[in-house]
Formats: structure tokens, C-alpha cells, sequence
């Protein structure tokens, strides 16, 4: 499952933008579908935090898996979307599930696509 790229109120930013991709392998099957219910609550949060240009989910639920793609005007934004809530409450509600987790960042002239974002994650996961 790969949600649209939902774009943010920076959608139109000129230059370029702060990449960031993550990802996250629960522990536990169970933990899934609560999981995903917040990924999904904190894509609707990038879709209003200011600085947002755009940000993905991508899941593989019965992996555990789960891989986020954002784009931001600059570190300062995505810091202040990562310090609020509902970002911030999942972020330490969930951190003991996680079996692994992984966050590259970078700078580009444009948002990345999903095979950037795996290659710099190393995950192996075709886009």
C-alpha cells in the first residue's frame, strides 16, 4: 500500500527542498493496524504543518513495515513538525514496539521518489 503524495502547504517552494525517508518494522503483528491508523494521523499533520512541501506512507503490514518520504523547505520545518503533536505522542508511544527503525536526510532539488528513498535506507525494497 503507497498512499498519494500528499501535498503540503510549501507545495509550490522554489529550491530546494529537506528530504527526509524513514523506516520502521514493528515488533508484533498486532501492533499493526493501531500503527498505521497514527501514520496515517501524522501524514494529515504534515499536510498542515507549515514548511510541508509534500510527504507519502508506504506499508507492508504483514511485513511489519512501514516507510515514510517527506519533503520540507528547510530542517528548521521538519524539526517543528517532529516536536508537535499528534508527531511527538505517537513517536513515544511507539517506541518500544519498534523492532528497528531507520531516518535519512538530504538535501535535493526536488522531491525524492521511493527508489532514491530505499537506496538511501539500503532496505532493498523494490519502489
Amino acid at each position: 500500500m503507497i498512499t498519494p503524495w500528499v501535498p503540503g502547504p510549501a507545495a509550490g517552494h522554489v529550491g530546494e527542498v529537506q528530504v527526509m525517508a524513514s523506516r520502521f518494522e514493528l515488533k508484533s503483528l498486532a501492533q499493526v493496524p493501531g500503527f498505521l491508523l497514527q501514520a496515517m494521523r501524522m501524514l494529515l499533520q504534515a499536510r498542515r504543518s507549515a514548511g510541508a512541501v509534500g510527504a507519502t506512507l508506504k506499508a507492508a503490514p504483514f511485513k511489519k513495515t512501514f516507510w515514510t518520504l517527506s519533503a520540507w523547505t528547510d530542517r528548521a520545518a521538519l524539526g517543528a513538525f517532529a516536536g508537535a503533536q499528534p508527531h511527538r505522542g505517537i513517536v513515544q508511544a511507539y517506541k518500544n514496539n519498534m523492532a528497528a527503525s531507520k531516518f535519512e536526510f538530504w538535501t535535493a532539488a526536488a522531491p525524492a521518489g521511493w527508489d532514491e528513498a530505499h537506496e538511501r535506507l539500503k532496505d532493498g525494497v523494490a519502489g
